[in-house]
């Protein structure tokens, strides 16, 4: 059974605590001394300094291993991912990404990269697939966690880099004796998405320590665009004009089929368009180019329908085994250690290369001229469907030795090493080198002589290694009216190697369909690091830290944090918080080569050019060269808490924290959509002349021409206020318990530029950004019978976020909100039975009134960070557990 208010929970996790912590055998002659010496002390997510009140100056979420089983939470990526503070939603492994077998949490909606994820305390190393920059939560297996601690306060002066908006604290199990078993299947109801899962977890103690070991094995089937309606292709002459347009009537569909670009600059379906919509699969026929490539009537191409072969969501399939154990060599010494190795798989499957073909022979099949013409977009659809295989691996050891000296001091030191490797397989994707030899030799790329020619794999290779030294000991000196002074003083220090190696074609620019960016850097940091609390009254509490970085690429970084706790009752606590944060560029941000993407935006400056509407303007793809820069700096903020715990009501508590956070200086990709914001406003130019890395070119009948190089920068506007409110009430019911727990994150301000280096503007409300994110869970628990009913909600939003230009001056553009995306609400229950040495069963419906994801008003399933319970669709859940 879940016990769900704060006050008891809290007193479990302490309990826990002072299990874990050795024993401390010092005679103490004074009997006050000797009772306070029986409060045990831990160590709370957020601060280094022990103490016996989990509640604190800064407000820590805790879930435990059994509330997570209760709500029905597959793994700790889906636990995370319905966090009411993971506001805007977080990746998921989706196909079409290099990293699809990724899973992240992003707290506040302000991105993965600053969110600090720690397990046991101790920093994750970033995940190469993701830059090095964010940790994969994919890697880490369910049946370890003990809990789950969220802090929501910025604790860069405590852990250094990444604490911008908060930490994920991911407590394992370290003291466990005997044998369990636990399996569950999962079956939605819609085609795709199956899992399964197995673990086993053994422990063995003595009066000395204890061994913990734990194996799952855990896998999903991947889901088909074509096995939702909504992501399936669709096509559908919305205005009556006679004439299909590619992305203003269309969904899933590509002019990247046989589309050329005439001796007159126009788009121009090839003349073997129909013929190839009669006899390929895929191909749809001539569609009209659309307000984005020229405007309506003004020319055709030939569409190809990628979303019928490729995969929304990637498979995965997941081996993890984690060893934890604990000695104690004297009653003040104890060392322990921890491994941890996963293997986690993905398959993806994308349509076939969408690629230009360059310079197409005036005797080629699909070129009607006597002429050579300069490009074409096709679908090498002779090569067949680009399949992508990826492999992660993470190997994280921890040895370490804590304990007590001198009657006053507690220390530990430890040594950590992480390694992250992953390796991308992608067959069949198009050679380039191939095509233009045929095409020298005059053979026909698209013949089926040729087609076994074309095709290419790829490998990419990245890999993570982090070496983390530390020592920290903490201790009283001084005394105030509230009691001891507790003090702690630390060092640590850490080597972080990034490697990101792509194949010598893909590299050369010589794959299409593909793109490659090399990246290799290593970077050392030490930091010294201070925490005093002073209790001068007994009510009254004060804590301070203070950090100092030295960062061998870029320089120095200094973090400090000030921190109130007041009781006037027992039962209140009102406290407050400052935090200063900062996060470091990520390795690939200041090393990577030039990376190809196929960019969404909408292009606002050729739609205004073809006489269409702003709010009418389509989301297009956009070929886009993203660039690293090495001159980035860090980024720097402040947090800002103040909030209040009650508890003064028999079985209730309350609780509700202010937050305001600020990022200046901020790290931030400078996209297309802010080039094409930019050059509406009139400023390319300008811009482009100051800033030599960026380009973006158009053709005469307005559309963009070639590709859009992009880059990151220091400069962007960041900054979320809101207020996090939770309820917790617990009574007897009839001969059971009822446990209720609610709890909301509200967004009162999302402020982001509208463009890099424009005006600034708050996004909330705007498309998937909702305002407010709640939880419910409902539970009652009678013998040996439990039901948990868990409830998700997250808050309408606008539909499209359109750039409104009517002030006339490029200073004063903002976005308006168009249309609304309904508000919805995800119902889980299970039902578990315990059925005493026989184990236990339980039974479970996630999404239990199959709510589908929202669709924009077009049909397009725009948000899967957000609604992606509702992609799954219902799901039947069956599970047993037995323990030995």
């Amino acid at each position: 059974m879940t016990n769900s208010t704060f006050r008891k929970s809290l007193t479990a996790l302490a309990v826990a605590g002072s299990l874990a912590a050795p024993a401390l055998a010092v005679a103490q002659d004074n009997s006050d001394v000797e009772a306070n010496n029986n409060i045990e002390k831990i160590q709370v997510t957020g601060s280094r300094i022990k103490r016996s009140d989990l509640e604190s100056a800064s407000p820590v979420e805790v879930i435990s291993a059994e509330q997570l089983t209760d709500q029905g939470r597959l793994s700790v990526s889906d636990a995370l991912r319905n966090l009411t503070s993971n506001s805007f939603g977080s990746f998921v492994p989706s196909s079409g990404s290099t990293a699809q077998s990724q899973s992240t949490v992003n707290l506040l909606g302000v991105g993965a990269s600053r969110t600090l994820v720690l397990l046991d305390g101790k920093r994750v190393a970033g995940s190469p697939s993701l830059g090095g920059s964010s940790a994969n939560l994919s890697t880490i297996p369910m049946a370890a966690v003990e809990r789950i601690e969220v802090l929501k306060d910025g604790a860069s002066a405590v852990y250094g880099s990444d604490a911008v908006a908060g930490v994920v604290n991911i407590i394992l199990k370290d003291d466990f004796e005997g044998v369990a078993i636990n399996t569950q299947v999962g079956r939605p109801e819609a085609e795709g998405g199956d899992n399964e899962s197995f673990s086993i977890t053994a422990g063995t103690s003595s009066d000395r320590g204890n061994l913990t070991m734990v194996f799952e094995h855990q896998t999903r089937d991947a889901i088909f665009d074509r096995d939702r309606p909504y992501t399936a292709p669709q096509m559908n002459d919305e205005n009556g004009d006679g004439v299909i347009s590619i992305y203003d009537e269309t969904i899933g569909i590509s002019y990247y089929g046989a589309t050329l670009v005439n001796p007159q600059g126009n788009y121009e379906a090839s003349p073997l368009c129909g013929d190839l919509a009669n006899n390929v699969d895929g191909f749809v026929g001539v569609l009209d180019q659309g307000t984005s490539f020229g405007g309506v009537g003004g020319g055709t191409v030939c569409g190809y329908a990628f979303a019928g072969g490729s995969t929304n969501m990637a498979s995965t399939d997941r081996n993890s085994l984690m060893v934890n154990g604990n000695y104690q060599i004297t009653d003040d010494i104890e060392m322990y250690m921890r491994g941890l190795f996963a293997k986690n798989s993905s398959f993806g499957r994308y349509a076939p290369a969408a690629a230009p073909w360059e310079n197409i022979p005036a005797d080629a099949s699909h070129n009607p001229y006597d002429e050579e013409l300069e490009i074409g977009y096709f679908r090498w659809y002779p090569v067949g469907n680009r399949d992508g295989y990826v492999d992660d691996y993470q190997q994280d050891y921890v040895v370490g030795f804590r304990g007590f000296a001198l009657d006053n001091i507690d220390w530990e030191v430890y040594y950590q090493r992480a390694e992250m490797d992953y390796k991308t397989v992608g067959r069949d994707y198009l050679s380039n080198s191939a095509l233009n030899w045929l095409a020298a030799e005059g053979e026909d790329p698209f013949s089926d002589a040729n087609s076994d020619k074309l095709g290419i794999t790829t490998l990419t290779e990245g890999k993570t290694i982090f070496d983390h030294y530390y020592a920290g000991f903490g201790f009283n000196a001084g005394e105030l009216p509230g009691g001891m002074v507790s003090h702690y003083v630390g060092w640590e220090m850490y080597d972080q190697v990034f490697e990101n190696s792509y194949d010598a074609q893909s590299e050369a620019g010589l794959v299409g369909g593909g793109a490659g960016n090399s990246a290799s850097e290593d970077r050392n940091v030490q930091a010294y690091f201070y925490e005093v609390a002073m209790p001068f009254t007994y009510d009254l509490t004060v804590s301070a830290a203070f950090r100092y970085d030295d960062y061998s690429d870029f320089g120095t970084a200094t973090t400090s944090s000030l921190k109130a706790e007041y009781r006037p009752i027992d039962d209140l606590l009102i406290r407050a918080s400052y935090s200063e944060g900062f996060r470091a560029p990520s390795l690939e941000e200041l090393s990577a080569q030039d990376q190809y993407s196929a960019t969404y935006a909408y292009d606002y400056v050729a739609c205004q050019t073809a006489g269409v509407e702003l709010t009418e303007c389509p989301e297009i793809q956009i070929d886009n060269q993203i660039q690293s820069n090495r001159n980035l700096g860090p980024e720097e903020s402040e947090y800002i808490n103040a909030g209040i715990v009650y508890s003064g009501l028999d079985n209730w508590d309350f609780r509700l924290d202010y937050f305001d956070l600020q990022v200046e200086n901020v790290i931030s990709e400078v996209t297309v959509q802010d080039l094409i914001n930019i050059e509406l406003g009139g400023n390319l130019d300008s811009f482009l002349a100051a800033n030599p890395a960026f380009d973006l070119q158009r053709r005469a009948n307005g559309s963009i021409d070639g590709d859009v190089y992009t880059r990151t920068e220091n400069g962007a506007i960041l900054a979320r206020k809101g207020f996090d409110f939770e309820i917790a009430a617990e009574y007897p019911l009839g001969a059971g318990l009822f446990n209720a727990t609610f709890g909301t994150t509200y967004m009162m301000e999302v402020e982001e530029d509208v463009y890099f280096g424009g005006p600034s503007q708050d996004m909330a409300g705007s498309s998937g950004a909702p305002e407010l994110r709640s939880q419910l869970m409902l539970q009652y628990a009678i013998n040996d019978f439990n039901v948990t009913w868990t409830s998700d909600y997250i808050d309408s939003t606008g539909e499209t976020d359109v750039l409104d230009t009517s002030c006339g001056d490029a200073n004063c553009f903002n976005y308006n909100f168009v249309g609304e995306l309904e508000s919805t609400t995800y119902h889980n229950v299970t039902f578990s039975y315990n059925l005493g040495q026989y184990g236990k069963a339980t039974l479970g419906v996630r999404n239990l009134f199959d709510e589908e994801p929202v669709l924009n008003s077009s049909g397009e399933y725009t948000n899967p960070e957000l609604y992606v319970r509702g992609h799954i669709g219902r799901e039947f859940v069956a599970g047993y557990q037995i323990k030995f």
